[in-house]
């Protein structure tokens, strides 16, 4: 069951689960296809479902999916102006205290080859793309020496957070792309807030998860 936090007749929020992919090949199960048919379950089949931007797959949280073709348009263009604001929490290794002092993290990402992960490269890379993200610290678990910080990413780029949590000595726990788990299962990283414009009457929106799950 995909848990529905706002909705209105062209697009909805949603609470992805952990382990679940945004999208996914026909005959696998991804959060479109499993909300297609809990909508057509409910009495409310539709049409037209895509999701407006992704989360990797061991990330939950919110997720914006449009209804309609004109909604998606609309919410693609405000990811695309960048009006879109999205917040995240994650749990990394180490004090981040000093590290989220030096905010925004501003990098340059560039993809490897014929993988599915990224690295930081020189801003003069031919291939690289420039990542922002603004960082607050919340606080620090001496038991486990690991932060909690909030990561408000400006821009959209694979892997963004995770590698430049990485890159700054505090990889994000349960991370093993760019830190040292065995696996992704729990990856200690969440989509809580967003904030847009309702593409239907270009009102405020802001939605936020009930309970963080770390």
């Amino acid at each position: 069951m995909i848990e529905i936090l706002w909705q209105c007749h062209s697009c909805v929020v949603v609470n992805k689960p952990v382990g679940l992919p945004t999208t996914s090949p026909q005959g696998i199960d991804g959060l479109e296809s499993c909300l297609r048919k809990q909508l057509a379950e409910a009495g409310s089949p539709a049409s037209y479902l895509t999701a407006v931007h992704r989360l990797d797959r061991p990330v939950s949280g919110l997720v914006l999916i449009a209804l309609r073709k004109k909604a998606a348009r609309l919410l693609s263009e405000q990811f695309r102006l960048r009006h879109v604001q999205k917040k995240y929490i994650a749990v990394v290794q180490g004090h981040a205290l000093e590290a989220c002092k030096q905010e925004p993290w501003q990098d340059t990402i560039a993809k490897l080859a014929d993988e599915a992960r990224v690295e930081i490269v020189g801003s003069d890379s031919a291939d690289g793309r420039a990542a922002e993200t603004r960082v607050s610290f919340l606080d620090h678990d001496s038991a486990t020496d690991s932060s909690r910080i909030e990561l408000r990413p400006v821009t959209g780029r694979m892997h963004q957070l995770r590698i430049q949590a990485a890159h700054r000595g505090h990889p994000i726990m349960g991370d093993p792309l760019y830190g040292n788990a065995e696996d992704e299962s729990a990856l200690k990283l969440v989509a809580a807030k967003l904030s847009f414009r309702d593409p239907t009457n270009g009102r405020a929106v802001e939605v936020s998860l009930p309970k963080l799950p770390f």
